[in-house]
């Protein structure tokens, strides 16, 4: 659950509900415990609007953090969908990840070198106000804005997936040790998964030896975070790397329904709907080029309960039109396939030949099963 805030070169800025609770938790931190700590003697309000001020920088540092990924990506041709700020960050939904080793360093560095650049800049107020010393509020915003983007950065440079310095370690293995992409990533993904581990263990250790359990708490949450970050990253890039190797016409599935676009909508429930139980039909003309796809939710949407007005309209008139639907050729790969779905929205491939014509369809599911079997041959194999 997330909501746009607004655009970016382009690029949307969503923030999830997620980042109410982080948000709360860093304000009540602040004006508790780290201002009152370091500038001692302020009013109750004065530690609050601190406290308020220093969640808003780190927010705003996060944001900048990831504007630079999406800027760098978007200079080297690479689309970004979306920066997402959450509870533990922020990330940028970049479409393809860059395999130029070289570009891939740039993009993921460009992230910790902002937030040092950043770190230096507060550093550097944080002098001047404490030089004058009559401002101690500013003073305290600047001190925790030099300290929290020195940390943002480091910890993005840990060389764990799915951090910044999981994917600049990618690239020097493949840069340096020239090894092949996907057994870098297998790496850095192993030593991330070590690090979560590392990260979970310190977590528990300094709960049960009473030196913080909140600082406790949030090691461990960071740590599960790289853990099932790292495991989730793994698990998506076997799925593209086997689907790139397989091509639409050697998966799809050529034994299909169609209806014509002059159908009335009565006789699409009567005739194809209740009869094979789908969701959906891809609609052909009298040479089988398809035209779009018709949904059962289009047919009810558009006539209700109105039987009358189901006699009168027609397919063509309540069906997906063919540039809304994924159409692809029969060469198209696995994983440039789940590209247009995920990018549609629309869980379905229509693969056609140059005419147009339909010659099959693939289901997220078809992939998916594609994926699985792959998998086990792969298990089977090297046992």
């Amino acid at each position: 659950m997330s909501v746009q805030i607004g655009r970016v070169k382009g690029v949307p800025i969503r923030l999830h509900f997620t980042l109410l609770i982080v948000f709360s938790l860093v304000t009540w931190s602040l004006a508790a415990n780290f201002m009152p700590q370091f500038f001692p003697g302020l009013s109750s309000a004065e530690y609050w609007i601190m406290g308020v001020a220093g969640a808003i920088l780190l927010f705003i540092s996060v944001l900048l953090h990831e504007l630079s990924h999406s800027v760098l990506a978007m200079r080297f041709g690479i689309k970004v969908r979306q920066i997402m700020l959450f509870i533990f960050g922020g990330v940028s939904d970049i479409e393809e990840e860059p395999k130029n080793p070289q570009k891939e360093f740039q993009i993921a560095i460009a992230g910790p070198a902002t937030s040092f650049v950043l770190s230096a800049i507060f550093a550097g107020l944080w002098a001047i106000s404490a030089a004058i010393n009559d401002v101690p509020v500013f003073e305290g915003i600047m001190l925790y804005g030099a300290i929290i983007n020195a940390l943002l950065g480091a910890f993005n440079l840990l060389p764990a997936f799915p951090l910044d310095g999981g994917r600049v370690l990618r690239a020097v293995l493949v840069k340096r040790t020239k090894r092949d992409f996907d057994q870098a990533t297998d790496t850095s993904v192993k030593v991330g998964i070590a690090i979560s581990y590392v990260m979970m263990g310190l977590g528990f250790v300094t709960i049960l030896t009473g030196n913080g359990f909140v600082s406790g708490i949030w090691l461990i949450l960071i740590g599960w975070f790289l853990q099932s970050g790292a495991q989730s990253y793994r698990y998506q890039h076997e799925l593209t790397a086997i689907l790139s190797k397989v091509r639409m016409r050697d998966i799809m599935n050529i034994s299909f329904i169609a209806i014509p676009p002059e159908t009335s909508l009565q006789e699409s429930l009567q005739r194809y709907f209740s009869v094979y139980m789908k969701s959906a039909f891809p609609v052909t003309d009298a040479a089988g080029r398809l035209l779009g796809m018709v949904t059962l939710k289009r047919v009810m949407d558009s006539s209700g309960d109105d039987e009358s007005k189901r006699q009168v309209l027609t397919v063509r008139e309540v069906m997906m039109p063919l540039e809304e639907l994924n159409v692809v050729s029969p060469d198209t790969r696995g994983d440039e396939a789940v590209k247009k779905m995920t990018s549609s929205g629309i869980g379905k491939i229509f693969v056609c030949d140059l005419e147009g014509r339909l010659l099959g369809m693939v289901t997220k599911t078809d992939l998916l099963n594609v994926v699985s079997e792959r998998q086990e041959y792969s298990k089977t194999v090297t046992r």
